[in-house]
Formats: C-alpha cells, structure tokens, sequence
C-alpha cells in the first residue's frame, strides 16, 4: 500500500507544483531567453513524437535527380537560408534571432531524418518556432525538390555552394 501511495502521490505533487509554477507565470516565454534544458527536452520530446507519428513513411521520389536537387537548392536559396543558414551562408539577423533557434540544415541530427520525416516538417511546418508552412504555396514536387535538396547541404559541391548564396 506504501508503495501504491508514493506511485500515485509523488507524480500528483510534481504535476500540481509545475501547474503552479506555471499558472503563476514564473516561466519566461520571452524570446530573448534561450529555454531552459527542461522545456528544450519536452519540446524536443514530443516533436520527434508527433514527426514519427504523423509523417509519411516514403522515400524522395526525386531523389535521383540532379535537376531536381538543383531546383531545390534554388527554393532552398529562396526560402530556407534567411533562417537557416547553409554551407558557408549565415542566416539573416532575423533568422539568427529566433528563438529557439533554427537547426542547421546539414546537421547529423536533420541528416538523420527519413525523408518522409522532412517532407512533413517542410510541407506542415512546426508550431511556435517560426518554421511555416510551405503546403499551402508550393506544390507536392517543389516540397520533395527542397528535401532532396537538403539531403544535398552535407555535400555540396562549389559550385552548389554559390548557388544558396555562399562568398567562396
């Protein structure tokens, strides 16, 4: 009964004390405050759930295509690297002043995303962090462009770096 007790209560008075911590505002949501690691974690956490959950499980249909990649380096260029900087591209001061930030492109971390998983964040965007939506103006093909081109980012070429705009 003991153990019963401390199962039930324990997990009641952590979730009653975040409750209050909360509805007494003491969390600064402000943007000029990175999150906490806590918030990060849960974010985090429920992200890649939602991301597992409700991506489609599909490979590129592009992915062999040159031109395709090349397409989507260019609607990359066009809508991605104010945010998210590139290969040798900083994003904007505003990209550069969100918060959370937004991911490198190239990292091991996005890298490692399916393409089904990419194209649901590209395509459905992701709430509360500045990443929109791009279902509503880009067509179905633009969207598998864009991730076959950001399965390029860890490689590109010189000639694909000046592309997204990189100096050398």
């Amino acid at each position: 009964m003991r153990t019963l007790t401390r199962l039930i209560l324990v997990p009641a008075l952590a979730a009653a004390a975040a409750a209050s911590v909360v509805a007494a505002g003491l969390l600064d949501f402000s943007a000029s405050n990175p999150p906490t690691w806590i918030e990060e974690k849960a974010a985090r956490f429920a992200l890649d759930r939602s991301i597992e959950r409700h991506a489609p499980r599909r490979s590129n249909p592009l992915a062999g295509s040159p031109a395709d990649a090349a397409t989507g380096l260019a609607l990359f260029r066009a809508h991605c690297v104010g945010c998210h900087g590139g290969p040798g591209v900083d994003p904007t001061e505003e990209g550069a002043s969100l918060n959370p930030p937004s991911p490198g492109l190239a990292l091991p971390r996005v890298q490692a995303r399916s393409d089904g998983q990419l194209f649901w964040i590209v395509s459905r965007g992701i709430r509360m962090t500045g990443m929109p939506s791009f279902a509503p103006q880009r067509s179905e093909r633009e969207i598998w462009q864009l991730v076959a081109a950001l399965r390029r980012l860890p490689h590109l070429s010189d000639d694909e770096r000046r592309a997204i705009g990189a100096r050398r």
